[in-house]
């Protein structure tokens, strides 16, 4: 079976060029009555009741007619949790997890996260940093000693702006499709073939899936434990995401619970795998992990407690990156930053095979939007805007028509 591979991009905001839209004043438009609030929404596998105010009910019925315009027109197939000032008010379903045996999606089905799994191995850094065990201004070969690139650090590669060449170009040349390989052959491969660095460390920023991958092999030298136990240790078991897990190898990949299977839709509105069946590669760092929109929001209420960092510790993921000529980007350790209205918004996409995944934390009025997809030529994950506009009271966008 063929697997068309999506590279990820790391827009803050998704392009959406097979779309048109219209505004709407979300003021005078909702669609929809209120009987369905009744329903329950929960925070964790059982149901609990979640009482609403009126305002937050009128929000609901706009985000929720809103998803399911996007879910009859066949953009959105996933996931979707949407939380204000930390309560969740909204979290649902669209489509199926397996095409071929409608099994339906639910908030605890798990999708593969490509790059929003970024935040989790700058989380894993800035621990050991916490912990002086490593510095970000260290150069990263003090821990990698076996490659040679001199004047690159830790910071560099959080911020992608180290040069690094492209690991996955690396080994398509020297490591045929059906060749198996993990983060320790790729560091071998690069040490033996050094190719050149795309630019000077801090003279531009570009997305580097190569840099996070590098990140999880130093959190392995420093910490004398693989990424995948330090990231289960340290993350998912001190905060309860219990369906989150970065599978090793076909074994636990295909006995994954609530797994939900990647595909792309086709001119004539059905779907094709586009999924892994089998591994070709293991590693980690830049992407792997598996979670669901349930845990998800636990992270996050996370990253407004101390349970895993000081929050003085947090405050430098969301410090912009500064170039060597001083001019400072958008971008943090894991994170894409802006302001809306004067609010501090982080956020991050992910784009890799038959998914797409979004996560916006407006970190000033505790509100969050998560959207997982496993549709991967339809960008569903663009209506975070739209749901987070509804949330700030803000005109939003719905789609009218798919070119």
């Amino acid at each position: 079976m063929k697997i068309e591979k999506n590279y990820e991009r790391s827009d803050a905001i998704p392009k959406t060029k097979f779309l048109y839209f219209e505004i709407l004043d979300m003021k005078k438009y909702y669609l929809i009555g209120f009987i369905f609030l009744s329903c329950f929404f929960s925070i964790s596998e059982s149901s609990s009741e979640i009482i609403l105010t009126q305002e937050q009910k009128k929000k609901v019925a706009k985000i929720d007619s809103v998803l399911n315009f996007y879910h009859e027109q066949g953009i959105l197939n996933g996931t979707v949790l949407v939380a204000e000032a930390g309560k969740v008010i909204y979290q649902k379903g669209f489509g199926y997890a397996n095409m071929d045996t409608k099994e339906t999606l639910e908030p605890k089905s798990v999708f593969r996260l490509a790059s929003v799994s970024k935040q989790f191995t700058a989380m894993c850094i800035m621990m050991l940093e916490e912990q002086n065990k490593l510095n970000y201004d260290d150069d990263f070969q003090k821990y990698l000693p076996e490659l040679k690139y001199e004047g690159v650090t830790i910071r560099h590669l959080l911020w992608h702006t180290s040069g690094m060449p492209d690991y996955l170009d690396l080994m398509s040349e020297h490591y045929s499709d059906d060749e198996w390989y993990v983060n320790d052959d790729v560091i071998k491969i690069m040490a033996k073939h050094h190719p050149e660095r795309e630019f000077e460390p801090g003279e531009k920023y570009e997305y580097s899936n190569t840099g996070y991958l590098l990140l999880a092999s130093i959190v392995e030298r420093v910490s004398g434990v693989s990424f995948k136990e330090f990231l289960h240790q340290n993350i998912f078991d001190k905060i309860g995401m219990s369906s989150s897990i970065f599978p090793f190898g076909n074994k636990e990949f295909n006995e994954m619970a609530n797994r939900v299977r990647g595909y792309n839709r086709t001119k004539d509105g059905g779907y094709v795998d586009n999924d892994y069946t089998d591994f070709d590669y293991d590693v980690c760092g830049d992407g792997g992990v598996f979670s669901n929109v349930i845990d998800l929001f636990k992270w996050n209420e996370a990253l407004s407690t101390e349970k895993l960092v000081k929050q003085e510790t947090l405050k430098e993921a969301y410090k912009p990156y500064v170039l060597n000529d001083g001019s400072v980007g958008d971008y943090g350790f894991g994170w894409n930053l802006y302001e809306v209205d004067s609010n501090k918004v982080v956020d991050h996409s992910g784009s890799w095979i038959g998914f797409r995944t979004h996560i916006l934390r407006d970190i000033t009025n505790k509100h969050c939007v998560i959207i997982l997809t496993n549709v991967g030529n339809r960008n569903g994950t663009a209506l975070y805007n739209a749901c987070y506009n509804i949330l700030m009271d803000k005109p939003y966008l719905r789609i009218i028509k798919i070119k």
